[in-house]
Formats: structure tokens, sequence, C-alpha cells
């Protein structure tokens, strides 16, 4: 009979044991995503260790946090974030294999109280579902917290907080489920936050059945280059808001203080006074290299009374301003043909959607002026000799942006005449540009060739 008792009074305790352990197991599971914690990875360390010494030295604007994604912008995206942030004071806070906890961590033991940032770019969690450490709720928490922590530490700061990408190739894959359990519950955790803004730009990176293609994602997780430009343009219209830029490319400026564009735009003023225009020929050096091509200029372009608006130099807030002071009024052009942007690449405060932005002002602008014209916008022509020159680079991004931008506008074309410039390899060969920029006599034969079924069938002859 005492054995049967002392049996019993062990598998008592054993079951009060066992209970208490399961309330603890639950209760840090739920809360591991809030719970901050470090790694002891020595390239973790050290990352760390390299992001604490950045952000001693001061001087950093924007905050990019997040994991290996994030982290990426070091590798895939490198050239992308040189075009959209390079100039911006950013520091990547992205650290691959971090969940929440890791984040939360890393923003206690930074010296943050030696910057100011203007704005924060935050995505993370899709590592706390892949690793199976916490349910998507629990890292939805955690996404909380960390919003939380930059509020205490930086009140005013700007938040952007991304919905976690799109992960696994099929919509019914078992992580897309959970991120996208995560991301729904996001809106509800982060609604009372007036300098958080939440953004969903998941669409850009999956097709129509809502598959994540190879040719953004290659391993269904990590974006590839092409995935970091999705990135960029889609955050970049908010982005430039919540950091209070002015767009430089959408703002009228002359250059009247150079003699030869002043007295290029008066024969400009003068030749439209006088004379019926019907083709307007908008552009920058490129365009106004056309000058030296008189014969190409006769078997193209003379039946069409065009009259070239290309300025050496120009920008695209120069083009807007040359239009607002053209008698515009005293003609009726039917086609206009734009293409500029090349040298707003020169200056770093130009993000290559802020450049296509500006393409769409001149669009609009001549709009306003002429509701029937008929536009066709080419896409900047490419420049430098190799496919992974910088310049080139800027330009593919300013070309990726368009599309966006204007398709579905009224009377609005955009061409893409750009692999007739280049070789198999995508080498630009010197015998087309000579400088890689502007085209010579052959250059523009095949510019006249590729234009010239567009023209006829804008004009009807």
């Amino acid at each position: 009979m005492k054995v049967m008792k002392v049996t019993k009074s062990l598998q008592i305790v054993s079951l009060g044991f066992l209970a208490v352990f399961i309330l603890v197991s639950s209760l840090y599971a739920q809360s591991v995503a809030t719970t901050p914690t470090d790694r002891k990875d020595e390239w973790w360390v050290k990352r760390h260790a390299d992001n604490v010494a950045q952000m001693e030295k001061g001087d950093i604007n924007l905050l990019m946090i997040g994991d290996s994604i994030t982290h990426g912008w070091d590798n895939a995206g490198k050239t992308v974030w040189d075009s959209y942030y390079g100039h911006r004071k950013p520091i990547n806070l992205g650290f691959s294999g971090d969940r929440t906890e890791h984040v939360l961590w890393r923003l206690d033991h930074l010296p943050l109280d030696k910057i100011s940032p203007k704005a924060a770019v935050l995505m993370i969690g899709t590592n706390n579902v892949g690793h199976n450490s916490s349910s998507p709720k629990d890292a939805a928490d955690g996404i909380k917290a960390i919003v939380e922590k930059l509020e205490k530490q930086y009140p005013v700061l700007k938040i952007i907080v991304l919905n976690v990408f799109p992960r696994d190739n099929k919509p019914d894959g078992k992580y897309r489920k959970q991120v996208d359990e995560l991301n729904s519950y996001l809106p509800e955790l982060l609604k009372d936050k007036p300098n958080v803004t939440l953004l969903n730009i998941n669409s850009v990176y999956l097709d129509a059945e809502k598959n994540l293609p190879k040719e953004i994602m290659p391993d269904f997780l990590h974006p590839n280059t092409y995935g970091y430009e999705l990135w960029a343009k889609s955050v970049e219209p908010t982005l430039t808001v919540l950091l209070g830029e002015t767009n430089p490319a959408i703002v009228p400026v002359d250059k009247m203080n150079e003699e030869w564009w002043n007295k290029r735009h008066e024969a400009n003023v003068e030749k439209i006074a006088k004379n019926e225009i019907e083709f307007l020929m908008i552009g920058d050096s490129i365009t106004h290299g056309w000058d030296g091509q008189s014969a190409l200029v006769e078997k193209y372009f003379a039946q069409y009374k065009p009259v070239n608006l290309g300025f050496g130099g120009d920008q695209t807030q120069h083009v807007l301003w040359r239009l607002d002071h053209l008698p515009l009024d005293k003609i009726s052009p039917k086609v206009a043909m734009i293409m500029i942007g090349t040298n707003n690449t020169g200056n770093r405060a130009n993000t290559p959607w802020m450049i296509a932005v500006g393409v769409k002002a001149i669009v609009e602008k001549l709009q306003k002026q002429k509701p029937d014209l008929q536009i066709i916008v080419l896409k900047v022509f490419p420049r430098g000799e190799k496919p992974n020159d910088w310049n080139r680079l800027r330009v593919n991004e300013i070309n990726l942006v368009l599309p966006e931008l204007l398709t579905g506008m009224k009377n609005v074309e955009i061409i893409d005449i750009n692999d007739g410039f280049l070789a198999e390899d995508g080498t630009l060969p010197k015998e087309i540009m000579p400088d890689f920029l502007h085209p010579n006599t052959k250059g523009y034969e095949i510019w006249g060739e590729k234009l010239a079924p567009v023209l006829k069938a804008k004009f009807g002859r």
C-alpha cells in the first residue's frame, strides 16, 4: 500500500514538472521573436562591429534593416544600391540568417545616439518562419517590437515596413503561406503608428498566377540584380516623399549663361515662329547630333518638317524649361520624339526613378500644350562599352522604370531600338558609338532605319 502511495505521489510530481515544462516552453516559444538574441558566428560578430564603427562616425541618414535579403544589397544589389542609395548616406544593417530577435539585439548594441537618421526601411521575418523558430503571428510581433524600439530611439524617424517578400515558387508553397499569414497581421499591429508606412511591393515579384519566377529570385527566396532593381524602383516614390526630397529632374532650369545654348534656343524660337513644323525631335547631344547628318535627315525625316530640339549636355529639367519658353502655340506638330536622361545620370542625386519621372514630366507638358500630339519615347540609348559598365547599368535602370510610368498614357508609345546598337555579347561597338555614348553616321543610320516604320505609321505617309 505504501509503495502504491509513493508511486502515485511520484506520478503527480512528474505530471506537475511536465505541466510546468510545457507551460515554460510555450511561453518561450511565444516570446522568442521579441527577445533580443545575439549570434556567435565569427562573420556575424565582425559585421556587427563594422556597423558599430560606421555608426560611430555619424552622418547616416538611411537605415536599411533586415536579413540576407537586405544583406544582398552588398552583392547582387550593389550597382542598384549605388544608383538609388549611395548619395543618401545609408548603412546596410542586413545580416544573413537573422530573425527579428537578432535585429532587436543588434539595435540594443549599436551606438544609435551617434546618428540622426531621416528614414529606415525594414524587411524581416522570413527566417522566423523559415527556421521554424516562431509562428507567423509571433514573427509579426517581432517586427512590431523592432518598430517600437526604433520609435523610442528616434521619435520623428520615418519608417517603411515592407511586407515580407514572397518565397517558394508556387502560391501554395509551405513558406509562401506562412509569409502571407505573417503579412496579414501587420496592418493591425502597425495601424496606429503615424511615422510608419506599411508598404506591400510583393506583386512586382510575381507573375499573373502568383508564381515566383526564377528570373527574379533564382532560389525562390533571394532577389538577383533584377530583383533588387524592382525593389528600389517600387520603394523610391514613397522613400523620396518621406525624406522630403525634391526631384531635380522635374524642376525647369535654363542654361542661358552659356552663349551657345542661348543662341540655339533663340534660333529654335525663331524657327518655330516662322515655319510649319510637324515633327519635334527632343533631347540632348545625341539628338543634337542629327544636325551633322544632313543626308540622313533628308532621307528619314525631312518629309515630316522637323525641328531639332536636341541640346548638347541637356538634362530633363533643361528640356522642361525650353518647352516652357518655346512658342508652341504657333505650330501644330503631329509627332514628337523624346530621347533624354543620359546626362541626368551624372548627378548622383538623380535616382533612376527620378530621371524617369523627369521624362514623364516632359510628356505631360507636351500633352497639356498639344493634347492630340503623338509622342514617341525612346528608351535611353546604351552607353559604356561593356554591359556591366556603371553608366550602362544606370541607363538600364531608367529604362526599367519608363514603362511603369508611361504605359497607358494617351498617344504615348515607348520604343526600344537599343539592340540595334549592340553586339551579340552586349558590348557597344566603337564602329557605332566611338566614345561609347554618341552615335556616328552608322549609328544615326541605325536610328533612322529603326524609326522609319514608326514614323510612317504615325504620319500615315
